[in-house]
């Protein structure tokens, strides 16, 4: 057993949630419309948690409006809570990493929360920006305080 099949075997006791790595060493959850993958990087032992914010439908790319928010909420970390907002096969995905040293389920369950939270923020925000925020919300008010909530995420 890896240490990323241990962490993610204590997540799934805490949560109630049925998580496994496969063979890629990796994990996806969904929750509120987001696939959040969990990636276990062996060589620089660490856990990237990444998901796509955007969804260019295959029209063949995103507004310019899009990118230009994305810049503008990339810019010092705030309007992305810190994570990395990267473009990956056409898409903006938000990632964070986080270091395997020390990390256990229920430290990843107050990261994963605070990582979907700001991915949900920050989809609306650049989905605003096309006319097409009402498709998407931001988490509810008093949802902000790093609780994990297992009833919102179901295995992919």
């Amino acid at each position: 057993m890896t240490v990323f099949d241990k962490l993610l075997a204590d997540f799934a006791a805490m949560t109630g949630l049925q998580v496994a790595a496969d063979a890629q060493n990796s994990c996806q959850l969904e929750t509120d419309g987001l696939i959040i993958t969990l990636q276990y990087r062996s060589d620089a032992d660490d856990l990237v948690i990444f998901a796509p914010v955007t969804d260019s439908g295959g029209n063949g790319g995103l507004a310019s409006a899009q990118y230009k928010k994305a810049l503008s909420l990339a810019y010092d970390g705030k309007g992305t809570s810190g994570a990395s907002l990267g473009l990956f096969d056409g898409e903006l995905v938000l990632s964070v990493h986080l270091p395997m040293s020390g990390l256990d389920a229920e430290t990843l369950g107050v990261r994963l929360t605070a990582f979907t939270d700001a991915a949900i923020s920050v989809r609306a925000e650049i989905a605003a920006e096309t006319g097409n925020g009402d498709s998407v919300e931001a988490a509810p008010a008093g949802q902000e305080d790093g609780a994990f909530r297992p009833d919102e995420l179901i295995r992919v």
